[in-house]
């Protein structure tokens, strides 16, 4: 298999670039183990030995090691192991294995996520938005935001409505730009507009 280029990306470690789209992360005393240089074959042998040893237990690792740092859903995992060069065949192998532990679930990490931002005056919208972002499916967030909500665990959207109308001063006789602009701010906590002009209009009750 020929190299195309080897690219250096730290002190002692290279990304591999094969002249067949396949790249993937060595270091220096591994590139001299392989014998690989640019322009020059890579041997199949080596090659397997790169893809079936060296690299899934170094991606579990890495994969470890970043989720003793801190949760992260799945999607951001890949993107951090994709980050560091693994090929995708290998991030999967990582992937799968961390799973199969409980060290990523997706519903989990939603479920934290959700009574977390909730607590802070988030409402579902824009709680839904960010998960989506994190690369949480629409079907993990829904069973998440259930599971939470029959908990008892997320706060009524009416009661976190009515309460920052009282924190911005809201009064259902000020000045139509103001309530504009309140009803913006609350919109970006993520409550839909017709819970918001419902609770307004609703407020002196």
């Amino acid at each position: 298999m020929l190299v195309k280029q080897i690219v250096r990306c730290g002190k002692s470690r290279s990304i591999v670039k094969l002249e067949s789209g396949l790249s993937f992360p060595l270091y220096s005393s591994e590139l001299n183990k392989f014998d690989t240089k640019e322009g020059e074959d890579l041997s199949d042998g080596s090659l397997e030995i790169i893809m079936t040893q060296i690299l899934p237990s170094r991606c579990i690792k890495r994969a470890m090691n970043l989720l003793q740092k801190k949760s992260f859903a799945e999607g951001e995992l890949v993107r951090k192991l994709s980050e560091g060069g693994y090929p995708e065949e290998v991030i999967d192998k990582a992937v799968e294995y961390v799973r199969s532990y409980g060290y990523i679930d997706d519903v989990r990490y939603a479920s934290d996520y959700i009574r977390y931002h909730s607590s802070q005056g988030h409402g579902r919208n824009r709680i839904r938005a960010e998960l989506m972002q994190k690369g949480i499916s629409d079907a993990d967030f829904e069973k998440a935001w259930s599971e939470t909500e029959e908990l008892g665990l997320i706060e009524d959207s009416s009661d976190a409505i009515r309460k920052l109308l009282e924190k911005k001063h809201f009064s259902p006789d000020m000045d139509p730009s103001e309530r504009n602009k309140i009803a913006a701010f609350i919109m970006r906590r993520g409550y839909s507009p017709e819970d918001i002009f419902r609770q307004m209009k609703e407020y002196n009750d």
